[in-house]
């Protein structure tokens, strides 16, 4: 008769080396990858106010950062794939410039976020996202 092993018995090194092992190596490929993605460029960009961006200054061109602001009533003008029109965040108001495609819930008072870089005058934006509106919304009489 082989003896019974209970739960209580320990478990013998060699499995204990190796659990620390394969725990050791899931945890350093995590840790590379976590390391990794944030290295990318633009993964950790916040988005920044007109106000934050126009106190920045100009913005190496390079480099993608990204402006969140409202679209200024009667700002747009489109020519072609040209697209120009204001963002504003109720206080500072920056022209933006883009020449890909805009959204089409890309309209007057929608939330915008567009990325690229500012040379102290004009945002020029090689990615516009607009904002879906919420189709819910609270009722007055409610």
């Amino acid at each position: 008769r082989q003896p019974v092993e209970t739960p209580s018995t320990p478990p013998s090194s060699k499995r204990r080396a190796k659990f620390f092992f394969g725990g050791s190596v899931v945890f350093v490929a995590v840790c590379a990858l976590l390391f990794w993605s944030m290295s990318r460029p633009g993964a950790t960009a916040f988005y920044m106010t007109p106000t934050e961006l126009h106190e920045m200054g100009t913005t190496p061109a390079d480099e993608g950062f990204r402006l969140n602001g409202t679209v200024v009533p009667g700002s747009i003008e489109q020519d072609g794939l040209t697209t120009a029109f204001a963002l504003t965040d109720g206080s500072t108001t920056i022209d933006v410039v883009t020449e890909v495609a805009v959204p089409d819930t890309f309209k007057d008072r929608s939330e915008v976020v567009a990325r690229g870089s500012y040379d102290g005058d004009t945002f020029h934006a090689v990615e516009v996202m607009a904002k879906c509106p919420s189709k819910f919304k609270a009722r007055a009489d409610a």
